[in-house]
């Protein structure tokens, strides 16, 4: 929709910014699972003499043949390393593989047992790999595949949610219903509301105005140095000998300002823009941050149009640019088209952008082969009466994109959420919502996890969005907690 004069964003609205890019703010209801696939079976470590679940041994693998054990630059290596490199923000080329041993997992947890916790019943044959670095060892446990890694460190209820409540206030919920550790998360979606690292979070603020916040254990205080922030804030957890790095874009308040891209150290040091918008009379737009780059010396942003309202159930950026932010050079990754706010997400390796831009299926976008379409993923063949997709989010492992669907219309809303394989392009469907209400999925939890949030268009009453996780495969549907995703918060 091209608008005929300039739009002032006035983030502090909630209604605009629903109509915008924030669709999550609709009314939420309950949610329906389909007939759910068959649950597997699920076992808790017995309690010991306190009542507290111990661990179960793990026994080496006896049966014949012998699993073969994996070799040097193996994907089980890979796989290990990378999880210990993203949970502890330790460089992957400073981490070494001293040992690796064929085990037998006694249940789903891989010999990880953490009290409450469930695990599907084993056994499972894998490997314990012992890592080092920087003089730390770290012992890591996988499956067969390396498709489920797990720290042998975790502890129960290691992450928290960052949400807004009904009164737009933000909050810091720990689950009440037994979580366990984030093992290899996944929240690559576009428009990030903020992140967290070493215990603090970093979010945006719509109750008052438009604002950014640090929240940690001793409370919520503002980010006076991050003036009128738009859609995003984006979170570089730092590097060797290199601090995180906080970056966002700045609104358009009248016709006589220009948007800009701004970066800073968590404290508000080392303040700089690093790039202006060129003015442009036929649409305006603002610079949006979205992320930065593995080894932070890169930010990827895009460019967004004012004025859009109307029901934009799956938002999404519109295109997607890169500056570095020594030299200033700007790269067009995926530049403007007329197809606007699209793009779902970005993957782990920042090579492959999902994008909803047909509306009835999820396009893979490979930026190596300049942003063209290698994979298109159809729906499950058994959803019918949906008018559009979205909220597409790859897996850890990168394997898999899960996304959602829907009627698209308001007053007669449906939801259905899917999960596509990428080798194979074929797409399963995992839940079914009630009439009235659609999903949003928020990301990856583990390879195994989804999390999402219900949304409901059309309620009188007990209205509000909520948060779930929910099995890859539809199974073990839980509520988190009720409240619109801002950010994870892990615990240092």
């Amino acid at each position: 929709m091209k608008p005929t004069h300039l739009v002032m964003l006035k983030l502090s609205s909630f209604l605009l910014i629903c109509a915008l890019f924030l669709p999550a703010c609709a009314p939420f209801a309950r949610l329906q699972p389909p007939t759910p696939p068959q649950s597997p079976t699920i076992l808790f470590s017995p309690p010991g003499p306190t009542g507290v679940p111990v661990p179960t041994e793990a026994a080496p693998l006896t049966a014949e043949p012998q699993i073969p054990v994996p070799t040097h630059g193996s994907v089980i290596e890979q796989a290990a390393v990378q999880a210990l490199s993203s949970k502890y923000n330790i460089p992957a080329d400073q981490i070494k593989l001293l040992t690796v041993k064929a085990m037998s997992w006694p249940t789903g947890c891989l010999g990880v047992v953490i009290p409450g916790v469930m695990c599907t019943q084993g056994p499972v044959e894998g490997f314990q790999l012992i890592l080092e670095a920087n003089g730390t060892r770290y012992e890591y446990h996988s499956n067969l595949d390396g498709s489920s890694v797990i720290d042998a460190a975790a502890q129960l209820s290691s992450i928290q949610f960052v949400v807004t409540d009904s009164n737009n206030q933000i909050q810091v919920v720990t689950p009440s219903f037994p979580l366990g550790p984030t093992y290899n998360p996944a929240f690559t979606g576009f428009l990030p509301a903020g992140g967290s690292v070493n215990g603090t979070a970093y979010v945006l603020d719509f109750s008052a105005g438009s604002k950014a916040v640090a929240l940690d254990g001793a409370g919520a205080r503002e980010l006076g140095f991050v003036k009128n922030p738009n859609y995003s804030l984006a979170l570089w957890r730092g590097g060797a000998g290199a601090q995180p790095k906080l970056a966002w874009g700045t609104q358009l308040l009248d016709a006589s300002t220009l948007s800009t891209l701004q970066i800073s150290a968590l404290d508000g040091s080392q303040l700089e823009t690093i790039l202006t918008d060129e003015a442009s009379s036929n649409r305006p737009e603002q610079l949006v941050a979205e992320f930065w780059s593995a080894d932070g010396q890169s930010l990827y942003f895009s460019k967004e149009p004012v004025g859009i309202g109307g029901y934009i159930l799956f938002s999404g950026a519109s295109n997607l640019y890169s500056i570095n932010i020594t030299s200033k050079e700007v790269s067009a990754l995926i530049p403007a088209s007329e197809r606007m706010i699209c793009l779902d997400a970005l993957s782990a390796d920042f090579r492959y952008v999902a994008d909803h831009c047909s509306n009835k299926s999820i396009t893979i976008r490979d930026l190596q082969q300049g942003g063209s379409v290698t994979t298109t993923l159809l729906p499950p063949a058994e959803v019918t009466g949906f008018g559009v997709v979205g909220g597409a989010r790859f897996s850890p492992t990168g394997d898999r994109v899960a996304f959602g669907l829907a009627r698209g219309d308001p007053s007669a809303e449906q939801g259905w959420l899917a999960v596509s394989d990428l080798a194979s392009g074929s797409s399963k469907l995992i839940l079914t919502s009630q009439p009235g209400m659609a999903y949003i999925l928020i990301g990856w939890l583990d390879d195994q996890t989804l999390l999402i949030q219900s949304n409901e268009t059309n309620c009188a009453s007990n209205c509000g969005p909520r948060l779930w996780t929910v099995g890859a495969d539809g199974s073990n549907l839980l509520k988190v907690t009720d409240g619109n995703y801002l950010t994870v918060l892990d615990k240092p």
